[in-house]
């Protein structure tokens, strides 16, 4: 069944979404008011051939005499702004990129239907959909076509189900058993997630070191891994298969030097250092059921392992660890040394956000260095950044990062700004020495991922294309839900990182304080 939660920035998840109004109180900051949440239920981004992309929205709110009258729109992957209709509190509608297809497809459905803007589609590499209200994000839809997000909602015959909870978060969605998905119902069965995960992956960098994979079973019993698949999703020899009679108890560790081949040999796992996706697929009877856990790791240091850590709200986050720990709970996420210290993720409107980070390490970074006899920057993940020629960042240096362009104080219009007319809205709290770099994208009003990355590999993958590998050095997952302060979410204040041996994925790690650009 399709779990559908109106969205509120309190962790008491209440009826209504408490959006901050222009007006301001005598504290200088931002009241409140409450209107109807909106929320995405189902998403089709990457559907079969023939079928059309679509997303369903679901009003769990008050009613709206006029969709029109409270600017509800999308925004993001896709733009459209909705009629002057009125839409009632349950109303199930949905938008899509093709209404005569999606007629033709899905001829059981009868509810209202809107066709977004021409010359936009949702991106089968992931992205952020933004159901905004008055000029303020009521429910962001982020998706990913990589782990820990379902495979099978990626070309595969599956929708994205929502299930409630952070909708930033890959926890809160899952694949639909329905192929092609069933768009205007909420009594969607979908896949459920393995309780055994993929924990860990040491990567070949030797003969010496070798490779293995780690399994952990969050459940409390034992489960029967046998027959189940290994699958890279980038290699040409992809599957492999656990050997039968294996079994992992609940809440133990498993690692595995050797897997079977397609034939029932045994063959040594060898995952690539310079990053990739693999799958672990659950199998009965000789048939792969559906359910799933995967990971995706980015470029692993010689001597490290990749892997998986939770945090304090229930999420998990992936990445290189500070070391291998088979067969053992999981060491912190490795980091550095350039780190994200400060986001103005939520301004109030007639404000800019921005995003600060740190060189917290003993040398001076090349931002733009030499790969295979080219130059490849340091990028900025979430808002579409690259650094250019000659960017650099010396030991303990800040820098910061605005968009070119932000809400006015009527809380739609946009407006752009030059780094001049930034430095200007801060002047005496940003020094002329911090520099200061423009992306053409923009931070989520809701909650989104945002790394920094280091080109680390340029190689051909299985189509001859040049890609380039990245490990990363940091990266937050930020929400306006859950344990993330709530003073961060468009009341005036940004979100400012407290230690930086701990990950940028963890709640606990920021505080809400006023916002000071260029300084730590």
């Amino acid at each position: 069944m399709k779990k559908i939660l109106p969205l509120a920035v309190s962790a008491a998840m209440l009826s209504t979404f408490s959006m901050t109004a222009c007006s301001e109180s005598s504290s200088g900051k931002t009241r409140t008011v409450s209107i109807p949440a909106m929320a995405v239920t189902e998403l089709m981004y990457h559907p079969a051939d023939g079928y059309p992309e679509f997303v369903e929205l679901t009003l769990s709110g008050t009613s709206l005499s006029s969709m029109s009258n409270v600017n509800l729109r999308l925004d993001g992957a896709v733009e459209f702004t909705f009629p002057d209709e009125a839409l009632d509190k349950g109303e199930i509608i949905v938008v899509t990129e093709d209404s005569a297809l999606f007629r033709e497809k899905y001829p059981d459905y009868k509810g209202r239907l809107f066709q977004w803007d021409a010359g936009f589609k949702l991106s089968n590499s992931g992205d952020v959909l933004e159901v905004k209200l008055d000029g303020k994000g009521d429910f962001d839809a982020r998706y990913d076509n990589n782990p820990p997000w379902p495979s099978l909602a990626d070309g595969n015959g599956s929708s994205l189900v929502y299930m409630g909870e952070n909708p930033a978060y890959a926890e809160s969605w899952a694949a639909s058993k329905i192929v092609n998905g069933n768009p205007g119902s909420t009594e969607d069965p979908y896949y459920a997630t393995s309780s055994v995960r993929i924990n860990e992956i040491m990567p070949y960098h030797s003969d010496e070191t070798g490779s293995w994979i780690e399994f952990y079973n969050a459940g409390t019993s034992t489960t029967d891994i046998s027959g189940w698949k290994v699958v890279r999703a980038d290699a040409k020899d992809s599957v492999r298969y656990i050997p039968s009679g294996t079994t992992i108890a609940g809440g133990a560790y498993l690692s595995l030097h050797t897997l079977l081949t397609e034939d029932g040999n045994e063959s040594s796992v060898s995952f690539v250092a310079r990053g990739e996706a693999v799958y672990l697929r659950e199998v009965q009877d000789g048939e792969v059921t559906g359910v799933e856990s995967g990971m995706e790791y980015s470029a692993v240091p010689t001597g490290l392992s990749a892997g998986v850590i939770e945090l304090s709200d229930g999420s998990t986050q992936q990445g290189t660890l500070l070391k291998p720990t088979e067969g053992a709970r999981n060491s912190e996420i490795d980091l550095g040394p350039i780190y994200i210290s400060e986001v103005f993720y939520n301004p109030l409107d007639g404000d800019v956000e921005f995003l600060e980070i740190v060189n917290k390490g003993d040398s001076t970074v090349t931002l733009h260095p030499m790969l295979n006899l080219s130059y490849k920057g340091w990028k900025i993940g979430g808002v579409g950044f690259e650094f250019g020629e000659n960017h650099t960042l010396e030991p303990g240096e800040v820098a910061v990062l605005i968009p070119s362009s932000y809400t006015d104080t009527d809380g739609y219009t946009s407006v752009s700004i030059t780094v001049d007319e930034f430095r200007k809205k801060w002047e005496g709290v940003l020094a002329d020495s911090v520099q200061v770099f423009q992306y053409t994208g923009k931070l989520s009003n809701r909650g989104e991922k945002v790394s920094v990355e280091e080109p680390s590999e340029v190689a051909k993958d299985l189509k001859d294309s040049t890609i380039v590998y990245y490990h990363v050095s940091d990266a937050l997952l930020y929400s306006d839900g859950g344990l993330w302060p709530e003073e961060a979410d468009g009341k005036g204040y940004s979100l400012n990182r407290i230690d930086y041996s701990i990950s940028g994925y963890e709640p606990s790690n920021w505080e809400a304080k006023e916002p000071t650009p260029g300084v730590l």
